[in-house]
């Protein structure tokens, strides 16, 4: 401020544990609105505990004693506002593939696009509430990591308590971007006891760093989520600095203005002998033909483009399994589809079994629909009362139970939906009851499905049930014999 400076530093090891950095200042000269007089502060906690450093210049001379007492110190809070892109229409592709999909009876978890890249993820519905802790991800390595031609989108989630990731990556073709290719590092993580936030994001740090904004590079980390399972999340540095040397990785929280955590140091070497990515990753023997590049429509190889490529197998799947969860994964097919011509490439799939333990398939579901107390059938155009009983879990006011033709696509393909009752455990034998004003017309087999709010996720699914056509509203109703009074023949 003016001629103040004030400067407060911590040691690496103690940074990772402060919180809630504030700074203020108060101008006392000229009736506030000069800076050459008055005071600086910094206040922060350090393990729990609060400290505040100040930095005081007041006018000299007793008879500014009084003056000098009139210090008062007030902090705002502004956050930048964010600004959200969301598309207007459904990727065509994903919604021809997930029709396709659907008629298998799988519903679509979520789908992600990085300009060229279509990332595309779906489950069974029987597997559906058991879905938690969904989080996507990506990563551009074009253009100094600016644009999304290439790099990486992916998609996290439990299953059965299991932990899932399934990662789209495109990189820099031909022989010579090998370097370029193996030369991103992986970072990966768990968070645990700690909300994240969409604007948090992971330093590379030399050590022996001055400055939280001394880092080397940055990628933003993965935001929204309190628990991401054991096998954490990845973030990936788009080519890293040539300077070899030891560096750390820290977390800075947004919402907290502070470094959380820091790694162990590491050393970053300045070439890698074998050149190898992908390590500890396993894949099936390549028992088809190379996958690029074709004519577009025919079988042959490159000749129109001009620049004739050589075959190679540019097309590939690809998995890892934690070394104590080793084999869990079993190969059942792995091949390409060469009747599909319509790109210069050939689709790869691969199919894999994977073995569960039994104790993770013996969840209890949450909710217990009623169906018993539901005055089944139901008939189109009438109210639909939905019973059911909540247990082991803490609804939410904004939980909703949405109405769901069998076979849908989507969590967001319900036919009509209604607001559950929030804010309570359990709810004892009797339940909770929510209307469905005026069931769909189109009779057929429907499910009812409980939507979590805050774990953003489908919890339960109930058995499917039929509703019947509108009933005929044209049918004359019952005559009801109304009794006449005698009229007497006194008179009166």
């Amino acid at each position: 401020m003016l001629g103040m400076v004030h400067l407060v530093s911590v040691h690496l090891r103690h940074l990772p544990h402060v919180r809630e950095i504030r700074q203020a200042f108060c101008k006392t000269a000229f009736l506030g609105l000069l800076g050459t007089k008055g005071a600086v502060s910094l206040r922060f906690t350090l393990y729990d505990q609060s400290f505040c450093f100040i930095n005081s210049h007041f006018a000299a001379h007793a008879e500014y004693t009084e003056y000098r007492n009139s210090v008062s110190l007030q902090e705002v809070d502004a956050k930048p506002q964010s600004l959200l892109i969301e598309y207007i229409k459904e990727n065509s592709w994903v919604k021809l593939l997930q029709a396709y999909l659907g008629a298998y009876g799988l519903v679509k978890l979520r789908s992600i696009r990085m300009l060229g890249m279509v990332h595309l993820v779906s489950v069974h519905l029987r597997h559906l509430p058991h879905v938690r802790e969904i989080r996507q991800a990506f990563c551009k390595t074009a253009f100094l990591g600016l644009l999304g031609t290439k790099g990486a989108v992916s998609l996290r989630f439990t299953l059965y308590d299991q932990s899932f990731c399934f990662i789209n990556s495109h990189f820099a073709a031909h022989a010579e971007y090998t370097e370029y290719r193996n030369s991103d590092g992986l970072c990966v993580y768990v968070v645990s006891n700690y909300k994240t936030y969409s604007w948090d994001w992971i330093g590379l740090y030399r050590v022996g760093f001055h400055h939280i904004w001394d880092y080397e590079m940055y990628e933003w980390a993965v935001g929204d989520g309190d628990e991401y399972g054991e096998n954490g999340c990845a973030v990936l540095f788009d080519c890293l600095p040539e300077e070899p040397g030891h560096y750390v990785m820290a977390y800075y929280s947004y919402k907290m203005e502070a470094i959380i955590s820091v790694s162990e140091a590491f050393e970053l070497l300045q070439s890698k002998d074998a050149k190898l990515s992908f390590i500890d990753f396993k894949e099936g023997p390549l028992v088809f033909k190379p996958t690029y590049k074709y004519n577009p429509g025919s079988s042959d190889w490159d000749t129109e483009s001009g620049k004739y490529r050589k075959p190679a197998w540019t097309d590939r799947v690809l998995w890892r399994e934690k070394p104590e969860k080793a084999d869990t994964a079993q190969l059942i097919t792995y091949k390409s589809h060469d009747q599909y011509m319509t790109s210069d490439h050939r689709p790869v799939s691969a199919l894999l079994s994977l073995d569960l333990p039994d104790s993770a398939l013996k969840i209890e579901d949450p909710i217990d629909w009623k169906m018993d107390l539901m005055s089944m059938p139901w008939y189109g155009n009438e109210d639909g009362l939905c019973v059911y009983v909540v247990s082991n879990y803490k609804t939410y006011s904004w939980d909703w139970i949405g109405l769901y033709r069998v076979g849908f696509h989507h969590i967001w393909d319900y036919e009509m939906y209604e607001w559950a009752v929030g804010d309570g455990d359990e709810y004892g034998e009797n339940g909770c009851a929510v209307l469905f004003d005026c069931l769909p017309e189109e009779p057929g087999h429907y499910v009812m499905a409980y939507y979590s709010y805050k774990m953003e996720a489908i919890i339960s699914v109930s058995e499917a049930f039929e509703i019947l056509p509108p009933r005929d509203e044209d049918k004359d109703p019952v005559d009801v014999q109304v009794e006449q009074p005698e009229q007497s023949t006194e008179n009166v």
